[in-house]
């Protein structure tokens, strides 16, 4: 029997039609690709559900320390608020922007101009890390998106020629010969779908969750260094 050989043709069987059934009876390349499949889609809705959370939860926790930080007065509110807040993003930005300010505040009281710049780059330094780390995972999700209907056309492609071959070698072309074939390649394209369409819609809306995430961060480190401009560190001394 040649290599890649497919049984789902032999004379005499009868289609059944059933998705197991084709599956099972599909070419071994088509087989191969049904297993590519199946991995990228675990692969996706692991990402996904992991994103889910970490990108749910960034937002929701930062809402307590922008607020703290627009009507705060002083730092110790907003310190309360992210200590509040819990793990997320924004409380790793504060985290730094305070680090930075005792540092350079640790022989001098008074703040300078030149010290809020070196704060504020600080701030934007701190924002971009966990802007690229709520972003990690989702260069793969987008590549399995676009990768996994042109997977699947594949092994429909390859199931089809296959189909062919062996109504070439049977000399018959009516619909009982074609049909269980060109059925049977076609779940390929359906899969690379199932397995593309979830990635592309979560794809874009954890995008755009990052992108509110990164609005907040920029939003809070306006407000923590005009805060600081107002003397709000003395304040709180």
């Amino acid at each position: 029997m040649p290599p890649f050989e497919s049984n789902a043709y032999a004379a005499g069987v009868q289609f059944k039609g059933g998705l197991a059934t084709m599956i099972v009876d599909a070419d071994p390349v088509v087989k191969l690709v049904l297993l590519v499949l199946v991995v990228f889609s675990v692969f996706s809705w692991g990402i996904i559900i992991q994103k889910w959370v970490t990108l749910s939860r960034a937002r929701k926790r930062a809402h307590g320390i922008l607020e703290a930080a627009m009507g705060a007065s002083g730092l110790a509110k907003i310190k309360d608020a992210a200590t509040k807040a819990g793990e997320c993003p924004l409380a790793h930005v504060l985290a730094e922007g305070m680090d930075e300010l005792a540092r350079l505040t640790a022989r001098a009281g008074a703040i300078s101009q030149p010290m809020l710049e070196n704060v504020d780059a600080r701030l934007m330094n701190a924002s971009a890390r966990q802007v690229m780390a709520l972003s990690h995972g989702l260069g793969f999700l987008a590549s399995i998106s676009n990768a996994s209907p042109f997977i699947g056309l594949f092994g429909t492609v390859w199931g089809i020629m296959d189909s062919f071959r062996h109504i070439g070698i049977m000399g018959s072309a009516n619909l009982a010969t074609v049909a269980p074939g060109i059925s049977e390649a076609l779940v390929a394209t359906a899969a690379g779908l199932f397995v593309a369409i979830p990635a592309t819609l979560f794809y874009n809306y954890f995008t755009s969750l990052v992108t509110t995430s990164s609005g907040q961060m920029d939003q809070f480190r306006v407000d923590l260094v005009n805060l600081l401009r107002r003397g709000a560190f003395h304040a709180d001394k």
